[in-house]
């Protein structure tokens, strides 16, 4: 209020008013309205202070400490107000509920006097609703007004922009699809607090300045297809014959008359994108370049005719290399020198329904080409070998792969099936390659990269066209163009402008006949992260790992709500990454690892939908650091569909046993050999069921199926006992029991139950002063007992055995500021 002087409102709508010089309380109002407050708002006047109380009943209380009764009630909401904020200038009030509506009240009045920071001007006031506002799919959580438009987030992580006059400027949805609970502004930026634990700053051009449109009305024939070169212009393949291009800055256009024989033509550019070949059926084929310096201009450098038989797809491989495919599966690689195109090499794709190539990209260093056909299969040919070496079969669904890239001892491939894929090329002989992990993007068709290091790719989902950055989780833009386009292309460059370099991005594609060019200022578009996020629910499941690489940095595994498996890491200085995101299909409910060498564990999780996820993450030094490989070994269902359940059954084969709702609450882990284990898991059907899987086959399977209560298994743990393993069990009954398992066989595994206790009653210890609420985690170091609560407490005694009984005396106990601890994880330190 003033330089020494802090209003305060309480839940309770008291306000309190302090002196902070002296940290005494100089006054206190109490409304007479009885009701608890999910939300208010002070606003400093001349001479008192006005409160604007969000009720639980729907209602906005406006009223005056000085002034006993309530001056207006704003009614019209139709459930709790969660925020509420005032532009005394603007004269308008917005207020928010979990009616998922937003509101927007003008301020008028007949005082006297003009000035709203007076009790006058709000006396007589008239408040009415201008607009109510609907663009919410959830609870909406906040709002703030700025100087050119009013802006509200919610639970449905949502921004949407609001004018003034109530109309829907811009939505957009962040914070990984978490809840957002802050918002704040200032004249050019907005920032965000959402659930994923981010801070996120966003431009607030982004709303009216959005990108430069530009239709190019060149009066040519009717294009076929479009391409941006490497210095930013366009060519157009149209459907007289013609190669066009056509200079974006000088308005120049150069047409370039083609003698081919067939309609049916092929285009495709290089990735240094100076390189243009055309081809049509019959195999009449031309190679243009665009020039490096100087006025923008296209030569046709190679005019030959291909007598390699009906070309039905053509890619470019790198900058010298053009894969053709023909009829009968006939894969030609020719190669360029000078202005002479030779045969490379030849290869055979394997039969299929639609026997022609989606995507290739080839390493002429040692031989290895890599091609995706039509059905989404991917094969990986070796030198003179005109067979392939290894096929993974349907990896991007029946459109095949859009793209392939080959990167040292790995190639990447995008889809139309909203993932990326990684396969491992070997290191020994390059001959060998497999598959490593998939990530799954937040939109459905994933074309290709626009960057050197594989990190920003784009496509659609639906009607909008998408450039998303894998490493920081976030949609770059987000372009509303209708999708479906018969022909499309992206450049991503830097270019000058007012002596700074900026970033943009040009979109080009057809509608209806006309070639539409949108450009984008990255800064201007683009929301950047303050703090990087995580999980945007509960984190259900943690383990701790530190590698021999380097004793500074400590990497977690995290599985949570929110169906995410996270890898991320904290180094000495407390920097947060995160490394690698897997998907599942529902909730990870649990984690074990087994160390297979220092820098190498097997993971398994494991949760909702009966699912079972099995990897291996290795730890490697590159760049001064340390990052993480990982191989997806095992992705199996318990119960699920016959799709889901059959792999390489046949439908004769396959039975079906449908239950989406059993959940796998906890898994162990037992290694038979360096390559062999089982894996026990508790389910939520009372069944304990056991797994073998062979590491060096990837080859896992179900040994057996024990079910001997009637509620949910929530613990189960390998424990070894005068040579004897065992597997302990625990309900939600309380009953704990002891299964002996013998010599564990991958091939044969008895379970038999030894005995059952309940823990209400056979206890041999037990307290109740230690925590005041549900006990998430416990974990036996030598002979202390360290146990953690949702009530923050963490606990640590000192337990032992003396003549058959067992004693346990308190050591310490100490609060974390971590609310609702789900768990823990111990982490050697001694070394």
């Amino acid at each position: 209020m003033k330089d020494e002087t802090v209003a305060f409102l309480t839940a309770h709508n008291v306000v309190q008013i302090w002196d902070t010089a002296t940290q005494s309380l100089s006054a206190q109002y109490t409304s007479k309205e009885n009701s608890i407050l999910y939300s208010g708002l002070l606003v400093p006047l001349q001479d008192d202070v006005l409160v604007l109380a969000g009720t639980v009943f729907s209602e906005v209380i406006i009223h005056a400490c000085k002034i006993e009764k309530p001056l207006h009630y704003l009614k019209g909401h139709k459930g709790v107000i969660f925020s509420i904020s005032c532009n005394q200038e603007k004269r308008l009030i917005v207020t928010t509920s979990d009616d998922r509506s937003v509101r927007i009240w003008s301020v008028s009045t007949n005082s006297n006097s003009s000035r709203a920071d007076t009790i006058e001007f709000w006396q007589k006031a008239d408040i009415t609703c201008t607009h109510e506002l609907y663009g919410h799919t959830a609870r909406v959580m906040r709002n703030c007004i700025t100087r050119d438009m009013v802006v509200s987030v919610g639970e449905d992580s949502a921004i949407c922009c609001w004018s003034f006059q109530g109309n829907l400027l811009r939505k957009w949805v962040t914070h990984q699809n978490g809840g957002i609970w802050s918002v704040d502004s200032n004249d050019e930026h907005l920032v965000t607090g959402g659930g994923d634990c981010g801070v996120i700053i966003h431009p607030l051009a982004i709303t009216v300045e959005y990108g430069q449109n530009e239709t190019l009305n060149l009066e040519v024939g009717p294009p076929k297809n479009i391409l941006f070169t490497a210095r930013k212009n366009v060519v157009i393949l149209n459907e007289c014959d013609e190669n066009i291009h056509y200079d974006l800055k000088t308005k120049v256009k150069t047409v370039q008359k083609l003698t081919h024989e067939s309609t049916y033509k092929l285009i495709s550019l290089s990735s240094c994108k100076q390189l243009v070949a055309v081809v049509d059926m019959c195999g009449n084929f031309d190679v243009f370049i665009e020039n490096c310096k100087g006025d923008a201009t296209l030569y046709n450098v190679m005019k030959t005719k291909l007598e390699i038989g009906k070309i039905l797809s053509m890619h470019w491989a790198g900058n010298r290399h053009l894969v053709l495919c023909c009829e009968q599966g006939l894969i030609n690689v020719l190669a360029s020198r000078e202005n002479i195109v030779e045969l490379y090499k030849q290869f055979t794709l394997p039969p299929c329904k639609e026997r022609w190539l989606t995507a290739a990209d080839i390493d002429s260093r040692n031989g290895t080409l890599v091609v995706g056909d039509r059905c989404g299969n991917i094969h990986v040919y070796r030198n003179s070998n005109r067979v392939p070496i290894k096929s993974f079969s349907k990896v991007h669904g029946r459109y095949g792969p859009t793209s392939i890239t080959i990167k040292a001892d790995e190639f990447i491939t995008t889809g139309r099936d909203g993932t990326i894929k990684y396969f491992n090329l070997s290191n020994e002989n390059k001959t060998l390659a497999k598959y490593m992990s998939s990530k799954d993007l937040e939109f459905q068709w994933v074309e290709k990269f626009i960057d050197k290091n594989e990190n920003v790719v784009c496509g659609f989902q639906e009607r909008t066209f998408i450039v998303y950055d894998i490493k920081n989780k976030s949609k770059l833009l987000n372009v509303e163009c209708g999708g479906g386009h018969r022909s499309w292309d992206v450049v991503r460059y830097i270019d000058e402008v007012n002596d700074v370099y900026e970033e943009f991005i040009m979109l080009m594609y057809l509608k209806k006949g006309v070639i539409q060019v949108h450009k984008f200022q990255m800064s201007k578009v683009v929301s950047r992260n303050v703090i990087s996020g995580s999980h945007s629910k509960e984190i259900n499941c943690l383990i701790s790992y530190r590698t021999n690489l380097s004793d500074s940095i400590i990497f977690y595994i995290t599985g949570g709500e929110d169906t995410t498996l996270r890898i991320s890491s904290i180094d000495n200085e407390l920097k947060f990454r995160e490394d690698t995101i897997f998907k599942h299909l529902s909730s990870v409910r649990t984690l074990k690892s087994y160390s297979l060498t220092d820098d190498k564990i097997l993971v398994v999780s494991a949760g909702g939908r009966a699912q079972i996820c099995i990897k291996i993450i290795e730890f490697t030094n590159i760049n001064n650091g340390i990052a993480t490989k990982t191989q997806q070994c095992v992705d199996y269902m318990i119960k699920g569909t016959e799709k889901e359940r059959k792999g390489k059954q046949t439908w004769r084969d396959c039975t079906i046993d449908f239950d989406p709702e059993t959940r796998i609450m906890d898994v162990d882990i037992i290694a038979i050999n360096e390559n062999k284990f089982i894996i026990f898991a508790g389910c939520s059907d009372a069944t304990l069921r056991s797994f073998s899987f062979d590491l060096e086959t990837a080859d896992f399977k179900s040994l057996t199926t024990q079910k001997c209560y009637e509620t949910c298994i929530l613990k189960t743990k390998h424990v070894k006992f005068d040579n004897r393993n065992l597997i302990v069990t625990c309900t939600t009954r309380g009953e704990v029991t002891f299964w002996d398992i013998g010599m564990p066989d991958i091939e044969i595994l008895e379970l038999n139950p030894i005995f059952t206790m309940n823990t209400n009653k056979s206890a041999s210890w037990a307290s109740e002063k230690f925590h005041c609420s549900q006990i998430t985690g416990l974990r036996l170091v030598d002979d202390f007992l360290l146990s953690t609560s949702i009530d923050q407490r963490v606990t640590l005694c000192k337990w032992s055995i003396e003549k058959g009984v067992i004693t346990c005396q308190f050591v310490s106990q100490t609060f974390s500021d971590i609310s609702d601890i789900q768990g823990m994880d111990i982490l050697d330190n001694s070394r």
